[in-house]
């Protein structure tokens, strides 16, 4: 546990962040960012589902296909785009510094939303599946944000900067979707012109406020993709073990809102207050219940049981009728917020030694994959009963868990771990 990566210790000893006020400070500019780019990211969030669900638009009308096929494409085209970006963009950071590639590739992002913006205005499915993609390949710099939060360990603890991060990450996804369920009655373009406005100004924030010792090399990079980590046995387990879970719970994320739709014929400010709920108790448990449950449980252990309260809570949401799905949304959203605070730092402290960008980057592109899979599948699916999908997702994080607690507790497959 004692290995520190030599870009940590640049960062450590550099004249700008030689104590804890210096750290923290790089710690709140990257939640800020964090917060405000999720955001972006989120607003589309409960308006695709009605739009493709409703046909009437000119975007659901391409080649004569099924809106459920349409819709399975703009959903998981993006993810795409953060599998293709998430894998170089982690590792180039090792290489070139954090601060310049984060601010490089939030620009990126607010052009690709404009140009999403216009594909609307002009009712082009091609167009706007395409801004989709390039949107995607720029908002892997989510992989950035968290080898930040490892770089700041010790003078922060990692699993304290992973919950943090992840609840503003889930912050974003309520603030988001509230803002897109209302934007929407100005217009779907309008909805993504606002992402584009909020990724711009994050990467003024990123630019202006984040200190130029975030830009030194990572003496210990490592050249090539995050996917080149899969060349060890270990790692390519918990690549497995992160798909299964990913896709589980992106079968959840995508098509809970059809099933809203479908199951209480909601609208989209309606499914905006379902996941304000969703979000408000991740935020809540990353903040309140993770340092709680950290001085009870090894990170092994906290990562086992925020898997197995999602996937319970999941196989439930089904069979609920009226408000009582809310009891499964409350749970699920602290199992997720769990596992997320606790299986990053279990990955970031059994590799120590290893450049944090390409490690994080490899978790970003595996959540994306999953996010990708999980659109296909969920596209087919839904085709014939949105539940078979949701009820595949719960069966896929009960995989996932298994793979874990084997390869945790029974092989001791991953090195230097937290037990």
């Amino acid at each position: 546990m004692s290995n520190i990566s030599s870009n940590k210790l640049d960062i450590i000893n550099s004249p700008l962040v030689k104590d804890e006020n210096k750290a923290k400070q790089i710690l709140y500019i990257t939640l800020l960012v964090t917060l405000i780019s999720v955001a972006g990211i989120a607003l589309p969030y409960p308006v695709l589902a009605p739009l493709f669900s409703q046909g009437e638009s000119s975007l659901t009308q391409f080649m004569n296909l099924p809106s459920e096929i349409l819709l399975g494409i703009v959903l998981g085209i993006y993810p795409l785009g953060i599998i293709l970006g998430s894998s170089v963009i982690g590792a180039i950071s090792d290489n070139y510094g954090r601060k310049k590639l984060l601010s490089i590739t939030l620009l990126g992002s607010a052009f690709g939303y404009s140009l999403t913006a216009i594909a609307a205005i002009y009712g082009n499915f091609l167009l706007f599946a395409l801004s989709r993609l390039l949107t995607g390949i720029c908002e892997g710099n989510i992989s950035i944000a968290r080898a930040i939060a490892a770089d700041l360990h010790p003078i922060i603890d990692k699993t304290r900067s992973f919950s943090l991060v992840s609840s503003m990450g889930y912050g974003g996804y309520l603030l988001g979707p509230l803002a897109g369920g209302y934007l929407i009655f100005y217009g779907i373009d309008s909805v993504f012109w606002a992402a584009a406005i909020a990724c711009l100004i994050c990467a003024m924030l990123s630019h202006a406020l984040l200190p130029n010792s975030l830009n030194n090399k990572d003496d210990n990079a490592e050249t090539g993709s995050s996917l080149t980590l899969l060349k060890q046995p270990d790692l390519r387990r918990f690549f497995l073990l992160y798909l299964f879970l990913t896709m589980g719970v992106n079968l959840y994320y995508e098509y809970y809102p059809l099933h809203l739709v479908r199951q209480f014929d909601y609208v989209p400010v309606d499914i905006s207050w379902a996941t304000v709920f969703l979000t408000t108790c991740m935020i809540f448990t990353s903040i309140f219940i993770n340092p709680k449950i950290q001085k009870r449980l090894s990170h092994a252990s906290a990562g086992i049981l925020g898997i197995l309260l999602y996937g319970f809570s999941l196989a439930a949401l089904p069979w609920l009728t009226n408000n009582s799905y809310l009891i499964t949304f409350a749970l699920m959203g602290a199992g997720i917020a769990i596992y997320n605070g606790f299986l990053p730092s279990y990955l970031s402290h059994s590799y120590e030694n290893r450049p944090q960008g390409k490690l994080m980057g490899m978790l970003v592109t595996i959540f994306c994959l999953g996010n990708l899979f999980a659109a296909l599948i969920g596209g087919i699916l839904s085709m014939f009963d949105v539940s078979w999908a949701l009820l595949l997702g719960s069966a896929m994080s009960f995989v996932a868990g298994l793979i874990f607690y084997h390869g945790h507790y029974i092989k001791n497959i991953w090195p230097h771990s937290l037990k």
